[in-house]
């Protein structure tokens, strides 16, 4: 891909890639990078010097294992693999995938024991590519791009998010996209009046917009020396005109480092001596991108400005005021309940198997998928913003219902003609909680009937935390022996008990809890008559961990005792915390990850607690240095 710029070579000639743009080539190589792009969250920096008086960057840490989008911003860690607790998901060596939808990590995830202290941070990360679409919305009302034969969010003609140092080519279309964005806000007035709001030709006004609009982009006060560098492109030979030179002025700082990255290089010592302090400048860009995935705001800002972010309490006011702001935290919130139950990870079965027979499901569409996926992602908002608890993940009612979904949940379709939704209560008997859903009753089923393996095997990795490893060779393969099955049940304990390998697994572990839910056809309706004809049995022995195995003849019995399953609230915080901190689980954050399940536990503990609680770690206002 090649696009032009338009800013005038005597202008990029002069100070642009002389000054400011060879600060990032002088990096190149070195700087920190971006997050994983594959895992929980976690930046994998490369180590060594960062450049353009950065000092030196810390090393990173790897991104968890289990696949899908990354975790938010506050930096990556040198911690220890796996994912901890219970050897649930993220982490560990065996692969993804599997008959059975057990997913990475298998069993070698292993547990992590707290070790209080500050994990190691880059110093300098890359912002993601949907941070770097949010970012440049927030300062410039920019959603959309045209840059050359390419129309859309700047960032889907960027790099694909990526670990290690910036590359030749990623460095390329950063200046691509930054002179296309540039070009753009320049030739729309309200646009261009977030980054200029003078005649660029006026006495004082460039001086004035480098200060104000570099404030923003930099997430700081731009230093004399930086003030003088950017003033200096518009004494180039041949001169250019005011608004060329002011074109150039913004285009120089879309691809400055200090905007492509969000570097952490104070030096002062917390006087507990556990670490780095941050200035309030880094606090309010660790605060803004975790929870608004984008730069602060003016108010944010001006908190900053005074250095009122140094203390937990400072740091809670701000936090409990973005949290609330709904249109800017929902992001996170869906974000990372889709990262929680796997809807991001490639290797699992979310919209995946080219729909259902609609000879056999005629309710279903094959447009559907991406009403369900919506309709999830507004039961995960309406839970976390109504105050609700890990628990309500489990067993809430509410529902999102329109054409798609209606008839499915044994509504009177007629009612719900549109696309839009509308917020309704379901029976808490057959629809407590996220898994009596149309998006993962369909998305865990075959073509033409129920898939009560994947349902249990999601539920015993993801959910519960009991994880017996991948499937033996060539089950995928296997196929249940001839019979006159009544049930797809006992289809399937027909099709395990052809290998006493895979009988003992399946039989005690993997299906007792898809069993459970087999009064949930393919695509979700409740049935209580098979589609082969016979009655359905949902009554199965479910092991719940450590011990604990209990007669389950419901749902609802089984999502309740999944709520208060330790392991199951260790694994949600443990997430969590790697997914907001962007980084791999470790010792030091394990701590963190206890206090957090220490509250769930109580069972009135709001999720949105969670990252007010998240602000409040030495981690958060803290850094430590790591490997040179």
């Amino acid at each position: 891909m090649h696009m032009t710029r338009s800013i005038p070579r005597s202008l990029v000639n002069f100070g642009l890639v002389g000054s400011l743009v060879a600060g990032l080539t002088g990096c190149t190589g070195s700087m920190g990078s971006t997050e994983g792009s594959s895992g929980s969250g976690g930046n994998k920096a490369g180590s060594g010097s960062g450049g353009s008086s950065s000092g030196s960057s810390s090393g990173g840490g790897n991104g968890s294992g289990s696949g899908g989008k990354s975790g938010s911003s506050s930096g990556g860690t040198t911690g220890a693999t796996g994912s901890g607790g219970n050897g649930s998901s993220s982490g560990g060596s065996n692969g993804s995938g599997g008959s059975d939808g057990s997913g990475s990590g298998g069993d070698s995830g292993g547990g992590l024991t707290c070790s209080p202290g500050i994990p190691a941070t880059t110093q300098l990360r890359r912002m993601l590519n949907r941070e770097y679409d949010a970012t440049v919305r927030d300062l410039l009302g920019l959603t959309s791009v045209n840059a050359g034969s390419m129309l859309g969010a700047p960032s889907t003609m960027l790099y694909a998010d990526f670990d290690g140092p910036m590359v030749p080519d990623a460095w390329r279309i950063y200046q691509d996209v930054g002179a296309a964005i540039a070009k753009t806000v320049m030739g729309d007035a309200t646009m261009k009046a977030k980054f200029i709001s003078c005649d660029p030709s006026a006495s004082g006004c460039m001086q004035t917009t480098i200060k104000n609009f570099g404030r923003l982009a930099f997430r700081r006060a731009l230093s004399t020396d930086e003030v003088t560098r950017f003033m200096a492109l518009g004494s180039g030979t041949p001169a250019g005109t005011p608004a060329e030179v002011a074109e150039a002025t913004l285009y120089a700082f879309l691809v400055s480092p200090s905007f492509l990255y969000i570097p952490e290089l104070s030096e002062t010592k917390d006087p507990s001596g556990k670490g780095i302090q941050l200035s309030s400048t880094e606090v309010a860009a660790r605060l803004s991108y975790m929870l608004w995935g984008s730069t602060p705001d003016a108010t944010l800002n001006t908190a900053a400005d005074a250095n009122q972010l140094q203390t937990p309490a400072q740091i809670l006011t701000q936090a409990q005021r973005m949290i609330m702001v709904k249109e800017k935290t929902a992001p996170l919130v869906s974000g990372f309940h889709d990262h929680w139950v796997q809807m991001d990870n490639s290797g699992q079965h979310w919209f995946k198997g080219g729909g259902h027979d609609t000879s056999v499901f005629p309710q279903y569409k094959t447009t559907s998928d991406a009403s369900f996926a919506s309709e999830l992602d507004n039961f995960f908002s309406e839970v976390a913003f109504s105050s609700g608890t890990f628990q309500d993940l489990f067993l809430s009612t509410t529902a999102f219902v329109n054409q798609d979904n209606a008839a499915i949940y044994g509504l009177d379709a007629s009612k719900y003609t549109g696309s839009s939704f509308q917020k309704v209560t379901l029976d808490a008997e057959q629809r407590p909680g996220f898994m009596t859903r149309a998006g993962f009753l369909s998305s865990y089923a075959h073509y033409n009937e129920t898939a009560p393996i994947l349902r249990g095997a999601f539920i015993n990795v993801y959910m519960i935390g009991v994880n017996p490893g991948p499937p033996v060779a060539g089950a995928t393969m296997m196929q249940p022996p001839p019979g006159n099955y009544k049930t797809n049940r006992e289809k399937t304990d027909a099709l395990v008990n052809t290998s006493a390998t895979c009988m003992g697994c399946h039989s005690s572990i993997l299906n007792p809890p898809g069993y459970v839910m087999e009064n949930f056809n393919g695509i979700g309706q409740w049935q209580t008559k098979d589609q082969l004809g016979g009655d359905i049995n949902a009554t199965a022995t479910v092991n719940f961990g450590n011990g604990v195995v209990q007669n389950i003849t419901s749902v609802k019995q089984m999502m309740q005792q999944i709520a208060q399953t330790p392991a199951a609230q260790s694994n949600y915080a443990q997430y969590w915390v790697a997914y907001a901190y962007g980084r791999e689980p470790n010792a030091q954050d394990q701590c963190v990850v206890n206090g957090i399940s220490s509250s769930m536990n109580k069972g009135s503990y709001p999720i949105l607690n969670i990252l007010t609680d998240l602000t409040q770690t030495d981690s958060f206002r803290m850094r430590v240095a790591g490997p040179q």
